[in-house]
């Protein structure tokens, strides 16, 4: 089935065209590869702390690391979501 005649069905289901654009960068090698950056850089977020933990820095700073860490995770993981729920949305998933 073409792209086209998957949009247009997305579309008579309600789906807006943002959605039908961002599912269909959900099904890109390109999108693929920013999920396994997004996780690497995850990763590199979790590890700030330890760092921090190692080299002797006081509560107060790492509390503060802790709140800025968990607070860009969820912000990429809002980028993520969006993605992944139109998707869901279009392809019925």
């Amino acid at each position: 089935m073409s792209s086209f005649v998957k949009q247009k069905e997305a579309e008579k289901k309600g789906a807006t065209t943002e959605e039908i654009q961002l599912a269909t960068m959900s099904k890109s090698a390109g999108w693929k590869i920013l999920q396994e950056f997004i996780d690497r850089v995850e990763e590199d977020l979790d590890a700030l702390n330890l760092k921090a933990i190692e080299n002797g820095s006081p509560l107060e700073q790492l509390g503060l690391n802790a709140i800025v860490v968990a607070t860009t995770k969820e912000i990429i993981r809002k980028i993520i979501n969006k993605v992944a729920d139109a998707a869901e949305s279009v392809n019925g998933k």
